[in-house]
C-alpha cells in the first residue's frame, strides 16, 4: 500500500501540469514492455515471490513432523565418586560402577496420534502459503495499476505537449504581427503587452513542467525496477492513448472479484486459518500417543566395561486440566468470528468499489465524447478570431480568450481520455482482472 500511495502522489504532482513538453526521447517502450520489466525487475515483486518460496518450505516442514524422527544422542560423565551407571540385573548380576562413563543412543520416535495437530498443521502451512500467494498477487496488481496509470499519464503529456507547442508558436506569430501593427500605430501598446504577458506565462509553464516530466519518467523507471538517476533518460511511449471498449456487468464483476481479487481471497482464507488454529488448539486437549525404539551402547573407563542393549516403548499422554488451553480455545473461536466479520467487510467494500468503477467508467466515457465535440468548436472559434483580428475586425482580448479556450478544450479531451483509462484500471482492480494487461 505504501507503493500505491507513493505513485498516487507522483501522479498528482504531474496532474498539476496541463502542458508538459517532451524532450528528445531516447528509449521507446510499449506498455507491455514496461509491465514486463516491472514484473521481472521490481524488488517488491521479487520479495513477495521469496515469501511464497518460504511458505512452500513451511509446508515441507509441517509434513516432516508426521514422519518418524531418528536421533543419535551421546553422553560422557566424570564423577568424584564412582556410581552405578548400569544397575543390577538380578541378585547374581550386580551393578557396574565407574567414575567415568559414556553412552551412545540411536533412537527412533514415531508419532502415532497427536489429536489431529499434525494434519491440521500441514493444512495451516498450505493455507499460509496461499496467503503469501495472495499477497504476491496484490503486489503485482498494485504494480500493474501504477505502471499503467504512469504510462498513460506520459501518453497524456505527449498530447498536451503538442497543443502547448502549437499555442506557443501561435503566440509568437501573433506577437510578431502585433509588433508590426504597433510600429505603424494601428494597435495600442496594451494589446502588445497582453500578448507578451501571455507568451511569458506559457514559456514559464513549459519550463516549470519539464521538471514534472522528469519526475514522471523517474517514477515509471522506479516501477520498472531501475535505480534512480539524477538525469534519467526520458521514455517515449510507443502506444497511444485511446478508448479501449470495456463491457461492465455488476453481477459478473462481483463473481469475478470473488474468484480473483486478492483482498477477498485473503479475507476468506483468514476464516479458514482461524478454524484450523481452533482445531489445533482443540487437538492439544486430546490424548497423544507416540512409540519409540532405540539401541544403547554404554562404556566405562575405570574400570573398562562395555554393554549394549536395545529397547522399545510407547508413551500415552492424557491432558487432564490445563486452564490456558481452555482460554486459547475460546480465543480462537473469537478470532474466527472476527475473521468472518472481516470477510463481510471486505465483500461490502468490494461491491462498493465495483459500483464506483462502473459509475466512473460511464461518466468518463461521456466526458470523452463531450470533450471531443468541444475541440472542434474551440478550433473553429479560434480560427474565426484569428481571421477577425488579422482583418482588423477583432480585438486582442477576444483572440486570446479564444486561444485559451482552444488549449483548454485540448487539455480537457486528453484529461478525459486519461480519466477513462484510469477508470478501466479501477474496474479491473475492483474485479481482480488486472492481469489482463499482461496478456
Amino acid at each position: 500500500m505504501k507503493l500505491g500511495r507513493y505513485i498516487i502522489l507522483q501522479l498528482s504532482l504531474v496532474s498539476l501540469a496541463l502542458f508538459v513538453p517532451f524532450a528528445a526521447f531516447g528509449e521507446q517502450l510499449s506498455l507491455k514492455e514496461c509491465l514486463s520489466a516491472a514484473m521481472t525487475n521490481n524488488p517488491a515483486v521479487s520479495e513477495a515471490r521469496l515469501n511464497v518460496a518460504a511458505g512452500e518450505q513451511g509446508i515441507v516442514s509441517a509434513q516432516g513432523k508426521q514422519f518418524p524422527r531418528v536421533s543419535l544422542d551421546t553422553i560422557f560423565i566424570r564423577r568424584q565418586d564412582p556410581t552405578a551407571f548400569i544397575p543390577a540385573q538380578s541378585a547374581q548380576i550386580g551393578p557396574h560402577f565407574s567414575d567415568e562413563y559414556g553412552a551412545g543412543t540411536l533412537m527412533m520416535t514415531v508419532p502415532v496420534y497427536q489429536g489431529g495437530q499434525l494434519t491440521n498443521g500441514v493444512g495451516l502451512a498450505k493455507l499460509r502459503t496461499r496467503l503469501q500467494e495472495n499477497s504476491l498477487t496484490l503486489t503485482r496488481n498494485d504494480l500493474i495499476a501504477n505502471t499503467v496509470n504512469a504510462y498513460n499519464k506520459l501518453l497524456q503529456t505527449g498530447k498536451l505537449k503538442e497543443a502547448s507547442q502549437a499555442s506557443l508558436r501561435a503566440l509568437e506569430e501573433q506577437r510578431k504581427n502585433s509588433q508590426l501593427l504597433f510600429d505603424v500605430g494601428r494597435i495600442a501598446r496594451v494589446d502588445l503587452l497582453k500578448i507578451e504577458v501571455q507568451l511569458a506565462n506559457e514559456r514559464q509553464r513549459l519550463l516549470s513542467l519539464e521538471e514534472a516530466e522528469r519526475t514522471l519518467t523517474a517514477t515509471l523507471r522506479f516501477l520498472m525496477g531501475q535505480q534512480a538517476d539524477a538525469t534519467p533518460e526520458t521514455l517515449t511511449p510507443a502506444d497511444s492513448l485511446t478508448m479501449v471498449p470495456v463491457r461492465t456487468d455488476l453481477a459478473k464483476g462481483i463473481n469475478a472479484a470473488r474468484m480473483n481479487r486478492p483482498e477477498y481471497l485473503t479475507a476468506r482464507a483468514g476464516v479458514d486459518e482461524a478454524e484450523l488454529n481452533r482445531k489445533i488448539t482443540g487437538g492439544k486437549m486430546l490424548p497423544t500417543v507416540s512409540a519409540s525404539a532405540g539401541y544403547l551402547d554404554q562404556y566405562s573407563f575405570r574400570p573398562n566395561y562395555q554393554e549394549v542393549n536395545w529397547f522399545v516403548g510407547g508413551v500415552l499422554s492424557i491432558p487432564l486440566f490445563d486452564r490456558s488451553l481452555y482460554a486459547d480455545y475460546k480465543r480462537d473461536k473469537i478470532l474466527k468470528s472476527r475473521a468472518e466479520q472481516r470477510l463481510l467487510s471486505v465483500e461490502n467494500q468490494m461491491r462498493l468499489d465495483i459500483q464506483t468503477a462502473v459509475s466512473s467508467l460511464e461518466e468518463s466515457r461521456n466526458r470523452v465524447a463531450t470533450a471531443e465535440q468541444a475541440i472542434a468548436q474551440a478550433d473553429e472559434s479560434f480560427r474565426i478570431e484569428q481571421e477577425k483580428y488579422r482583418n482588423g475586425a477583432g480585438v486582442m482580448s477576444d483572440l486570446l480568450l479564444a486561444q485559451a479556450a482552444d488549449m483548454t478544450a485540448a487539455a480537457n479531451y486528453t484529461q478525459a481520455l486519461f480519466d477513462y483509462n484510469a477508470a478501466v484500471v479501477a474496474w479491473r482492480r475492483a474485479t481482480g482482472t488486472l492481469e489482463e494487461y499482461l496478456k
